[in-house]
């Protein structure tokens, strides 16, 4: 396959003709520059003004997979193991989202390691099962020589001459090849034999050894794929009659490879791919119709006639070539691998200028809605209501959704979605100081992510008031981490479900996880927490401090960080943002760097209480909780925050009446995620797209 790495990447434009060319370019906008709804805005603007409004669905740059997507990708086409992309370089993120359209840029290096990826994954599909070590040995009566003839079950060398043995290999490693010789001996030296690979010498043997004992001579050697010719020469012959020094081949023989771990052999994926058994009369049509279906798949639509003769042309690069009918069907799926079509979730317009929406395709439908709820492909069923139209009725897509809500996949929207919402995945690269924090280890970060994601899961599980997440009265834990809570330990390695006493814990922001991102590695952070809230909880993104402010002292030796606030909250220009940012981190002063419950701060009791802008006021995190989850803009952010994820997109201006209805739709369906979900899945933003103007 090696050999035709160059035209596969010259394929990564395959199918780039047509359907690829026609989408509109990306957009200007700095998707990294947040542009939140002004929140001094109403929630809801008049009804009437929503009524009376256009539906602008926006636009969507073509979206390439990133690095999560493309790994459930490939699992779910092929059942591979693999995760290619953890070779990837790193996406960028917009919005918070590693999933934002227009900064998904395809970098050369990116191009490399899909070209890698699709070898290898390639390579396993068309895996044949590993037994062991081969044999591969050739008898000497069999054979035929230049010099000598046969002598019983040997190859009587009586001149110098050599014999040959041809072989194959499949798999690169070590490899033993060795023969049986004995001489008939004469003259004053033994019966010398060269032993040869491919035209390297292997060393020279004597071979003093009658038929009596015959010797065997056994070299080893590193070999690739491919063809190989081990020789042994007669290079001495000695005659002074009646004395004549002959030598005696018995049989030649390869084995190997000898140090080969095979990987996993994915014969269902094999089965899955390879649907038809070529005869002599048919091989072009079973090839069209592996590649046509397999395309399907892997493009997430149904193929043109076009796509499926430029598929064949590329098996057929390998069938001119003499390869066997594998290894055409192998090139031709690489290159299914490395199209636009599958790196990318491809949305078209007719008309790429035209601010007119228009409904998404059946199959574009699916695969928003997939990549959305499952990170990854659409399956058969999703497909197979694409294929027939049925997806594009609200209901049936309604109904979809609730499936593959309950279906394990969703799981995705744990990691994914919950993961960069709530910061989850950013556990893994805080470094606690060791000596402020000397509990902090791997074990704990483990249980600290762990139980934020199962928290998260149990909401989608149980179709719960998501809400509830800010102040619910249980969580999940292992030994380790109730003993950094300080509540009874379960007795398990393993995550448990437990109800929280009365007291200062409960809900999210009283877990681990959330205070220990929000924290630096030395103390706490009540403006990264107060950030945190106002931005993942409330949607409104305090604007970045104005150039010239001095950062907040961290080295300061007197007073509390409280005290210390307050005094940078003495610049007028500082308390714009502050006044609001501080109350709220400062609400969480209870729990230090980590997320352990305290009272004190050094030597100096734990403030906890504040006060927001409009008066209102709270003490500690629980009575914050109950108030972000009565506050109307807390619904309000979940559903843009989902509505971003979904989209691969930021809210714009337009979007505002789309978002309220959302928003009204899911607190009529009680708040749950499954509301959400439905309310997002059926708008006519989700559903439809439409071009840009020039």
């Amino acid at each position: 396959m090696r050999a035709y790495r160059p035209l596969l990447l010259l394929g990564v434009a395959l199918g780039c003709t047509g359907r690829v060319g026609d989408v509109t370019p990306e957009s200007a906008l700095d998707p990294n520059q947040p542009r939140p709804i002004d929140p001094n805005q109403p929630i809801d603007p008049p009804v009437d003004v929503c009524l009376n409004a256009p539906k602008d669905p926006g636009r969507v740059t073509i979206h390439r997979l990133n690095r999560a997507e493309y790994d459930n990708t490939v699992r779910d086409l092929i059942g591979t193991s693999q995760r290619p992309a953890l070779e990837f370089p790193n996406d960028d993120h917009g919005y918070g989202f590693d999933n934002i359209a227009d900064v998904l840029a395809m970098a050369p290096l990116l191009a490399e390691k899909y070209q890698l990826a699709a070898e290898a994954l390639v390579e396993e599909v068309f895996a044949k099962p590993f037994s062991g070590p081969v044999t591969q040995q050739v008898e000497a009566e069999n054979m035929a020589g230049a010099v000598g003839g046969v002598a019983g079950s040997y190859w009587n060398l009586y001149s110098n001459g050599e014999l040959d043995h041809r072989f194959t290999t499949e798999i690169a490693g070590r490899y033993e090849v060795s023969t049986r010789l004995y001489g008939q001996q004469a003259g004053a030296d033994p019966a010398r034999a060269e032993l040869t690979l491919d035209g390297r010498s292997l060393g020279v043997f004597d071979v003093p050894e009658t038929q009596a004992a015959p010797r065997t001579i056994t070299v080893s050697a590193d070999l690739e794929p491919g063809s190989h010719t081990f020789t042994v020469a007669f290079t001495n012959d000695f005659y002074e009659a009646p004395n004549d020094r002959n030598l005696m081949v018995d049989w030649l023989r390869a084995v190997g490879p000898l140090d080969y771990s095979a990987p996993p052999t994915n014969q269902a994926a094999y089965a899955k791919v390879m649907i038809c058994t070529p005869d002599a009369g048919n091989q072009e049509a079973c090839a069209r119709q592996i590649l046509t279906a397999f395309a399907k798949r892997a493009w997430r639509r149904p193929i043109t006639n076009a796509e499926a003769d430029r598929l064949y042309a590329l098996a057929n690069v390998a069938f001119a070539e003499g390869d066997d009918f594998e290894t055409g069907i192998k090139l031709a799926v690489q290159g299914v691998l490395l199209s636009p079509h599958f790196l990318y979730r491809v949305e078209l317009d007719p008309n790429p200028s035209s601010l007119v929406p228009h409904n998404l395709t059946a199959h574009e439908l699916a695969t928003r809605l997939s990549y959305f709820l499952w990170s990854s492909t659409p399956d058969d069923q999703l497909l197979a209501k694409a294929d027939d139209g049925t997806l594009l009725d609200l209901a049936v897509l309604r109904a979809e959704a609730a499936r593959m809500l309950a279906d394990p996949k969703a799981v995705a929207l744990v990691d994914n979605f919950a993961g960069q919402w709530l910061y989850t995945r950013r556990v893994d690269d805080v470094l606690p100081d060791p000596a402020v924090y000397p509990a902090f280890d791997d074990e704990l970060r483990a249980a600290m992510a762990a139980e934020t994601r199962a928290f998260f899961g149990s909401f989608l599980e149980e179709r719960k008031n998501i809400l509830e997440m800010l102040d619910a009265n249980y969580t999940y834990v292992n030994d380790r981490l109730a003993e950094h809570y300080g509540l009874p330990l379960p007795g398990s390695n393993e995550l448990v479900r437990v109800q929280l006493p009365e007291g200062q814990r409960g809900g999210l922001l009283s877990q681990a996880s959330v205070l220990t991102v929000t924290s630096r590695p030395k103390r706490t952070a009540p403006v990264i927490r107060g950030k945190w809230i106002l931005e993942q909880l409330l949607c409104q993104a305090p604007p970045p401090p104005p150039p010239g402010v001095e950062g907040f002292p961290e080295n300061a030796s007197t007073g509390t960080i409280r005290e210390r606030l307050a005094i940078h909250r003495e610049n007028p220009t500082c308390a714009s943002c502050h006044d609001v940012m501080d109350p709220l981190g400062l609400a969480l002063e209870g729990f230090d760097g980590i997320g352990t419950f305290r009272t004190m701060d050094g030597t100096s009791p734990v403030d906890a209480t504040g006060a927001l802008p409009d008066g209102r006021a709270f003490d500690g995190a629980k009575e914050l909780a109950q108030m972000l989850r009565a506050d109307p803009k807390t619904p309000r952010c979940m559903t843009e925050r989902t509505f971003i994820y979904a989209l691969g997109r930021g809210p714009e201006t337009y979007d505002r009446c789309s978002l309220n209805e959302m928003t009204r739709t899911f607190n009529e369906g009680g708040n749950t995620f499954e509301a959400l979900v439905t309310a997002l899945v059926t708008h006519s933003t989700f559903t439809t797209r439409r071009g840009e103007a020039p």
